[in-house]
């Protein structure tokens, strides 16, 4: 073996090392994480929580890069690399503790919203925490992630220098940021009004412009409605302090719908009351509560006719009206088709002639 070789071979020692050291890292953090995530799912066999099944689901994905690098960033005292590889496991580990705190975030969130559904369904009060809940979650996030983001470039020496730099100068730049932001920062303080003061909240039936839908999401700076048909019609928040919308589940989702009939004069009313209560008893989006036939109105030619119910939501009352309008029209036609409204014409020869 020459001179060259050895030197070879000397030169590859350190470079075997680390490879081991690291690759042992690696294989030692996913044994954990297996065992970890092996002793919560058999915990979850014999005492199932949505806790618990929601950690597995959300942190799956973070630990199995995090528990590799705090093993990796562990061995530093065993071998030596230099600084830009010890930032660059830092800055990795600080963005994969940033992503546990966040899916640590969602699976909450998931377990508040277990805890509030009822029948499918969240109660006024309970989307009301919800609506706070989604809100303050994005703006955690976007505090998690800020912070993450400092600490990375305050970690690196020249970033710092940078940092320092602007700082100086912070006060031109933050008016700067404040002309350019306006429209931002208006919709994040709209978006704190709207999770406090909840004229709309997730989950919500609302008429906006025409258009019925349900508040399916609210964000830091928009709110998306999904139609009737599944279209989504995204609103800036500013939208809702500026406009004016019918919010039908404000206070409760219970709702009263209605159908008008016009019949004619020798229509027998009561026979149509009794039909419409049995036309309720049959039909499963019935709560129960409100069903009866008024009087409502009458002109020269028509009377009119109103028949109310309830149902838990505004979805039921829908299909209700239709349904109902469908069979009371249906039974007027079938029974008593005379009394449907109708022109009456006076022959006037008729009428002459009798003076």
């Amino acid at each position: 073996m020459n001179f060259n070789d050895i030197k070879t071979t000397i030169n590859l020692e350190p470079i075997i090392t680390y490879s081991i050291v690291i690759l042992g890292c690696i294989l030692l953090g996913l044994l954990l994480r297996w065992g970890l995530f092996w002793f919560i799912k058999f915990s979850t066999q014999r005492n199932p929580t949505i806790l618990k099944s929601q950690l597995l689901k959300h942190l799956k994905k973070p630990t199995k890069f995090l528990l590799p690098l705090l093993f990796i960033y562990s061995s530093f005292s065993i071998i030596e690399l230099n600084t830009f590889w010890q930032k660059m496991v830092e800055s990795f580990i600080i963005i994969n503790f940033s992503w546990v705190i966040i899916t640590l975030l969602n699976a909450s969130e998931e377990v508040v919203k277990e805890k509030f559904t009822v029948d499918g369904y969240h109660q006024a009060k309970e989307r009301k925490v919800l609506t706070q809940l989604r809100f303050m979650k994005s703006f955690s996030i976007i505090i998690i992630v800020t912070i993450a983001i400092a600490v990375i470039l305050w970690n690196i020496p020249a970033a710092r220098k940078i940092g320092t730099t602007i700082l100086t100068s912070a006060g031109v730049i933050g008016i700067i940021a404040g002309v350019a932001a306006q429209k931002s920062i208006a919709n994040l303080i709209t978006g704190f009004q709207i999770a406090f003061t909840q004229p709309i909240k997730i989950d919500d039936e609302v008429v906006i412009q025409g258009e019925f839908g349900v508040v399916e999401d609210i964000t830091l700076t928009y709110v998306v409605i999904k139609t009737w048909d599944w279209r989504r019609l995204v609103l800036p928040l500013n939208f809702f302090s500026d406009n004016s919308f019918v919010n039908w589940t404000f206070s409760s989702r219970e709702l009263i719908g209605s159908v008008f009939l016009h019949v004619d004069y020798t229509f027998p009313v009561a026979i149509l009351r009794t039909k419409l209560l049995s036309l309720l008893k049959v039909n499963p989006l019935w709560d129960n509560k409100v069903g009866e036939l008024l009087v409502t109105n009458s002109d020269d030619r028509t009377i009119e006719l109103r028949a109310t119910f309830s149902a838990k939501n505004a979805t039921d009352v829908w299909n209700m009206r239709c349904e109902i309008r469908e069979q009371l029209i249906g039974f007027i036609q079938e029974n008593y088709p005379d009394s449907l409204p109708k022109l009456r014409q006076v022959d006037e020869f008729k009428n002459s002639k009798n003076d």
